[in-house]
């Protein structure tokens, strides 16, 4: 008798189980795909926001009354070579690259489907600040546009003030001289880690805040408009909704890092780099991958 109950009460969990099963996959296909990346669940009075993120389930975010993503997570596909491709509108394969990248066969990349290419121009140091003009970037940008890619070009900041910040894009609008720059010039400011995962104290930038690194973007992106370019800046989903003011940055595009399947942000971006680990035939070292949602050489 025990081990005829024991098997009825493992058959009834077993049908139980299945039951469950059953219907938590027909309330999820009745929901159908999902309208946003991030659905607002309710506006809080503090000015922020409870959302349901698709990566990262509910969470907090600022609110600001600016363009919202519209893109959808159903909309990308990750092929069977890592790239992941849109199907909801425009958008083109990119890569970013440096002197970290080695030589770059160009002819290669361009004959393996990459649609642009976003070139460092240098960086800053992170102790003692002095400019640094990236070794490759001359024989990249002229080797990118040989081979018929259209360029954009970035330069890692680690400014401590807006004067800084002005002083870098005027570095890079001199090297840029006489090269078709099509894409944006961005602006890239990050903390400096330590292995532990701690800010790096020795940095130079450690400092910083919120509102100095948003002012930082808008002094370099300014000049960059200013001389007749797009221009660009780079962040990451917590940079963005934890440090950044996003509505001061609203006249230019950002440059969207999250390494995940499908981008989960709620505010719109015009780029999209979804992985630093990618592979490209004409370069010996992996290569951060980049979707644009816009074609800037042709808009």
């Amino acid at each position: 008798m025990d081990v005829l109950k024991k098997r009825n009460l493992f058959l009834a969990v077993t049908l139980l189980l299945i039951v469950v099963i059953v219907a938590v996959s027909a309330f999820i296909l009745a929901q159908g795909p999902r309208e946003s990346s991030v659905e607002v669940l309710a506006h809080n009075e503090d000015g922020t926001m409870l959302v349901n993120d698709f990566n990262d389930g509910q969470m907090t975010i600022p609110y600001y009354n600016i363009s919202t993503n519209t893109t959808l997570p159903q909309d990308f596909h990750e092929e069977s070579n890592g790239t992941i491709t849109y199907e909801g509108g425009e958008s083109l394969l990119g890569i970013n690259v440096s002197s970290q990248s080695g030589a770059i066969d160009w002819a290669q990349v361009k004959e393996n489907g990459v649609d642009f290419a976003l070139i460092r121009v240098g960086y800053r140091g992170y102790k003692r600040g002095q400019l640094v003009l990236d070794e490759n970037f001359q024989t990249n940008i002229a080797g990118a546009t040989e081979a018929g890619i259209p360029v954009g070009v970035y330069f890692y900041s680690k400014a401590v003030t807006d004067a800084e910040a002005d002083e870098e894009a005027a570095f890079v609008l001199e090297q840029i001289r006489g090269y078709n720059v099509d894409y944006p010039i961005a602006f890239f400011w990050e903390y400096d880690y330590g292995d532990n995962g701690s800010l790096d104290q020795a940095s130079r930038t450690i400092q910083c805040n919120g509102e100095q690194i948003t002012g930082f973007i808008d002094a370099f992106c300014q000049k960059v408009e200013d001389a007749g370019f797009e221009a660009s800046y780079y962040a990451s989903k917590s940079m963005a909704y934890e440090t950044l003011d996003l509505s001061r940055l609203t006249q230019y595009d950002l440059w969207y890092a999250e390494y995940r399947a499908a981008p989960s942000f709620y505010y719109q971006f015009g780029m999209w780099q979804y992985t630093r680990e990618g592979t490209v035939p004409g370069i010996s070292q992996q290569v951060p991958i980049t979707l644009s949602f816009k074609d800037y050489a042709n808009n």
